[in-house]
């Protein structure tokens, strides 16, 4: 495979709802598992281990608000929430 000319950051996110389970004890466990998921997925595609790095934020970079004004939870902007972004970085 052609070497990248290019890193790739693979960011974790969550909702705001805290979990704990123990598997993932808090939102950091889950949304860095989600994104080391995804690593490992390119990994074994092919892509070089040193253009990778994984990285979980929790519920701390919504893409949307979890609430409305009033404190009240919008079940679609959480679903929107919970995801994985696959970032390309000029190197």
């Amino acid at each position: 495979m052609k070497a990248l000319p290019y890193s790739i950051a693979i960011e974790g996110h969550t909702d705001d709802i805290p979990i704990s389970s123990p598997q993932f004890p808090s939102n950091w466990e889950l949304s860095t598992a989600r994104a080391s998921r995804v690593v490992r997925f390119l990994i074994n595609s092919g892509v070089e281990t040193d253009k990778l790095f994984a990285a979980g934020y929790a519920d701390t970079k919504s893409k949307v608000p979890n609430r409305d004004d009033s404190g009240n939870p919008i079940p679609k902007n959480r679903a929107e929430n919970r995801r994985v972004e696959i970032i390309f970085q000029a190197r």
